[in-house]
């Protein structure tokens, strides 16, 4: 009954004909099917990535990128759902995608002693604040990892560290107009 209402809202929001969102449908089987989740959470994160306005397509992508996510990392499909959501718009107009985003968090994981999930929970945190410093994705993503591996806290205790030192770094250089 759940899955039946969030597969009503979403084509409420697509507005998607028959035989398209039958379509969407099965792609949503797919991409629930590929990342071995539970399709409520398939519908769940389709739904909200639907309802920040996104065509079919680009829901359908940010869905499976969200799953993927939420397989190699083991948070919830709401946090993924959030997470990339705010990592995109944080870094927006830099050519950064989910997929793209989630490629580099796999990528630092299978290099360093990171934890996919502490890049997530930190960059999660700080990205508007790192953006704001004039910081790019890559070189937060290297400042997450190398403070990991120098101090092994997680990455919540990381962000949060972070959007405090960039929030002042902000501010001071509102102040010397810099």
């Amino acid at each position: 009954i759940l899955v039946a209402k969030q597969f009503a809202d979403i084509n409420r929001i697509l507005s998607l004909s028959n035989k398209n969102f039958e379509k969407f449908g099965n792609k949503l089987f797919e991409i629930s099917k590929k990342n071995a989740t539970a399709f409520q959470d398939t519908t769940k994160a389709a739904l909200e990535f639907a309802r920040q306005g996104l065509k079919t397509e680009e829901t359908l992508k940010r869905t499976s990128d969200a799953l993927t996510l939420v397989r190699l990392t083991g948070i919830n499909a709401d946090k993924a759902v959030a997470t990339l959501t705010a990592t995109v718009n944080a870094f927006e107009g830099t050519m950064l995608d989910t997929t793209t985003a989630v490629n580099k968090f796999v990528a630092v994981e299978t290099k360093f002693a990171v934890g996919a999930r502490d890049l997530v929970e930190a960059i999660g945190r700080v990205g508007s604040s790192a953006r704001d410093a004039k910081v790019g994705f890559d070189e937060l993503n290297a400042m997450v990892t190398s403070v990991q591996q120098t101090t092994g806290r997680g990455g919540a205790v990381i962000g949060n560290a972070m959007k405090t030192i960039f929030t002042r770094l902000v501010w001071l250089m509102r102040v010397n107009h810099i």
